[in-house]
């Protein structure tokens, strides 16, 4: 009686294994969305990193690493907000970030 599905390594991030991110991945994130030079952003869940992972989950994390003591400097114009997954629209979701230091 097997009590386990074997995966692979793929499968196994995919799925959500492992579930939490690597140390340092959201302040990364803020980083590149401040030093960017563009205003809008969207995060996947169907592919890369945050593969599999809930939207709300992600923006949760990106809001705390954004308002911690140890925030990167200048992330605080960055707003985030997140769009669970749409069956009429066959999306999984998203996370939107929009820098506000960077003019429309």
């Amino acid at each position: 009686m097997a009590f386990t599905e074997t995966l692979s390594q793929d499968e196994w991030n995919e799925s959500g294994g492992g579930g939490a991110a690597e140390r340092g991945l959201y302040a990364r994130v803020l980083e590149y969305v401040r030093d960017s030079g563009q205003r809008f952003h969207r995060i996947s869940v169907e592919s890369g990193p945050f593969a599999g992972k809930k939207p709300s989950s992600i923006a949760t994390a990106l809001k705390n690493a954004r308002d911690g003591k140890n925030a990167p400097e200048g992330v605080d114009k960055i707003q985030i907000s997140s769009q669970g997954p749409s069956e009429k629209k066959g999306t999984k979701g998203a996370v939107f970030l929009e820098n506000e230091a960077i003019a429309a």
